[in-house]
């Protein structure tokens, strides 16, 4: 299963589709409960979610401050990625216990929705940290800037990022300056970046424009690596470890912070 489902141009992450379902559920049965025991619930539910993304966002900002410190626009980036679902979760029941301390008839009404919400968000993290173990490294090659060629699959042996990305794809833009420099940071980890669709030339050209210097900058004219890495939007990171193996998939726009969650997994 990929991470993200794409309609159209819009890509929607599995988790923000599962949470999408919690909160549909939730309300469904909180009106059902309203029609029977003659109590809304709805208005604290609606607090309560904001008070889980709130402290989600506070999670991971606080999990990674020194990276926000050093770029603290990036703390707006919403779409970063940048979420710790436990802390929003813990932060939810807290609030929703304080607010019920002194309404003991609201606590079914309250309790049965938010409880079930909580079951599926915590059951669709559980299928994604199940999901089947993805292909190893493919045996792709490709040209690279530099006229030499690469094969995907003979980079195993040390840990591989991948970038998938395109200069009319304004997410890829915006990070391409932040993975660029952590190329030069992290040695320990190969990036290469496939770009889709494009010629040589016309790479070589923007990244001439952007100022951008980067190693293992590759040409993927017929969008091989799309096809064989399921990609559902612009840009894809995948991260392998030294073994070949997939252990991270982010489809979207990566901050420095959330690039940083994702190299932890090499640990």
């Amino acid at each position: 299963m990929n991470e993200a489902v794409a309609i159209g141009p819009l890509v929607l992450p599995w988790a923000f589709l599962h949470l999408c379902a919690a909160v549909a559920a939730s309300l469904a049965v909180a009106t059902f409960l309203k029609r029977k025991r003659g109590q809304d619930a709805g208005p604290l539910l609606w607090r309560s979610l904001w008070v889980a993304i709130v402290f989600a966002r506070l999670g991971f900002l606080y999990q990674y401050k020194e990276l926000y410190a050093e770029h603290p626009l990036s703390i707006l980036n919403l779409r970063d990625g940048g979420w710790s679902p436990e802390v929003g979760i813990v932060a939810m029941w807290m609030y929703v216990t304080f607010k019920l301390r002194n309404a003991p008839a609201m606590r079914l009404s309250a309790s049965v929705p938010l409880a079930l919400g909580t079951a599926i968000v915590i059951a669709g993290q559980i299928q994604l940290a199940m999901r089947p173990a993805a292909e190893p490294l493919p045996a792709l090659r490709f040209e690279q800037l530099n006229g030499e060629a690469i094969d995907l699959a003979a980079l195993r042996g040390k840990p591989v990022l991948i970038n998938l990305w395109a200069t009319w794809c304004g997410p890829c833009i915006r990070e391409m300056p932040m993975l660029a420099q952590a190329q030069r940071d992290r040695p320990d980890v190969r990036f290469v970046f496939i770009n889709q669709g494009e010629d040589a030339a016309h790479v070589e050209k923007w990244l001439s424009q952007q100022r951008l210097t980067m190693s293992n900058v590759a040409i993927d004219e017929r969008r091989w690596a799309s096809a064989v890495f399921k990609q559902a939007g612009y840009p894809t990171t995948l991260l392998f470890d030294a073994s070949g193996r997939l252990i991270g998939k982010r489809t979207g726009e990566l901050s420095q912070p959330a690039l940083e969650a994702m190299l932890t997994q090499l640990r």
